[in-house]
């Protein structure tokens, strides 16, 4: 590598780490997590002191909404003074003129105060609502005689997380993004966005004599590679030299695939080199697929998902460093460095 080039590329990481780094960002970070406090704050004010009284018992207030492990819906809400232990509940989904219900559980807290409780699996492949995409709205139904008693579900009842984990919206098995919110009135609302097209990292392979990437292939793009094998694109980031290869299916799944790495065509003279691996396939904004790491409730994904380095012997008998690292924005990175000797 010429000297020119060297001084250029320490440079750009001595600027991206100083910008990581920067007090700016963290002020920037704290200063969207207390407005974001802010205004779940004002929202419950808003929920406890004018819609709840103005609703006169015909609504329960919602203590805590929210979709986990991507399709299971959990809810908990507080039933209006009055309410039967024992009375019968549903929840209810609705968009439009289309109604879904399930079944929920009314008792009473340690307070002795009437609640209710439910756990609902989303989407009909997986044996949950059959709840298409779109914003459905929820209430709650409880058997009364002569009719059955429909009562709003007020207040979004988001939970706080705080630890190294967040709720996950993506569903694994289908794909669909879903998100807990309140309407205008503060009525609980559920939207359901379509699977979008991602390239997911299963596992890194590594033995002495050479690497390979289990990934998956989800939503749109999974329709686009069936039937055929798809051709992987390893990209080296400073020239944006490519190689392509194409992936063998795995058994028993037909939307994951193995590819190998071509690490003896991935090493130069130059020494440090990072690659990246995409699919031709195209997502909603017309780019490539990056293979990655999305699907995951780590809030540190980087520091807790990137496996160690590791030295391989490739086809050509030269020995490579490989150190995986993420993205930002998930995508998977091969830093390969040929190396001269192998330390036991």
């Amino acid at each position: 590598m010429s000297a020119p080039r060297h001084a250029l590329r320490v440079i750009k990481k001595s600027a991206r780490i100083a910008l990581r780094r920067s007090p700016v960002l963290k002020v920037g970070a704290a200063v969207r997590d207390g407005v974001r406090s802010g205004v779940a704050t004002g929202r419950d004010t808003l929920v406890d002191s004018v819609l709840m009284p103005a609703a006169h018992g015909s609504a329960a207030r919602v203590r805590y909404a929210a979709v986990l492990d991507g399709h299971t819906l959990n809810l908990h809400a507080e039933l209006p003074a009055g309410t039967p232990e024992d009375a019968p509940a549903r929840l209810v989904l609705a968009q439009g003129a289309t109604e879904l219900r399930a079944d929920a559980r009314t008792h009473r807290d340690d307070a002795g105060r009437p609640c209710v409780s439910a756990t609902v699996l989303l989407g009909d492949t997986i044996g949950g609502l059959p709840l298409g995409t779109g914003r459905w709205t929820l209430a709650l139904e409880l058997d009364a005689a002569p009719a059955p008693v429909r009562l709003r579900l007020l207040g979004d009842g988001a939970p706080g997380f705080s630890g190294p984990t967040r709720a996950l919206a993506v569903c694994p098995h289908t794909g669909r993004r879903h998100h807990m919110g309140i309407t205008a009135s503060g009525q609980l609302r559920l939207t359901v966005a379509p699977a979008v097209s991602r390239a997911e990292v299963l596992r890194i392979e590594r033995s002495f004599t050479g690497a390979g990437l289990l990934f998956a292939v989800h939503g749109p793009a999974a329709d686009a590679t069936r039937g055929a094998r798809p051709v992987v694109e390893v990209v080296e980031q400073q020239r944006r030299r490519v190689l392509r290869r194409t992936a063998e299916p795995l058994p028993g799944d037909d939307s994951a695939w193995r590819v190998s790495v071509p690490l003896a065509d991935m090493t130069g003279t130059s020494g440090r080199q990072v690659w990246t691996f995409r699919l031709p396939v195209r997502n909603r904004r017309g780019r490539a697929l990056d293979l990655g790491r999305r699907d995951h409730d780590l809030r540190t994904p980087r520091k807790v998902l990137t496996p160690a380095a590791f030295t391989v012997r490739a086809a050509d008998g030269t020995f490579v460093q490989v150190k995986p690292q993420y993205t930002r924005r998930g995508a998977l990175q091969l830093v390969c460095t040929p190396r001269t000797s192998v330390t036991p």
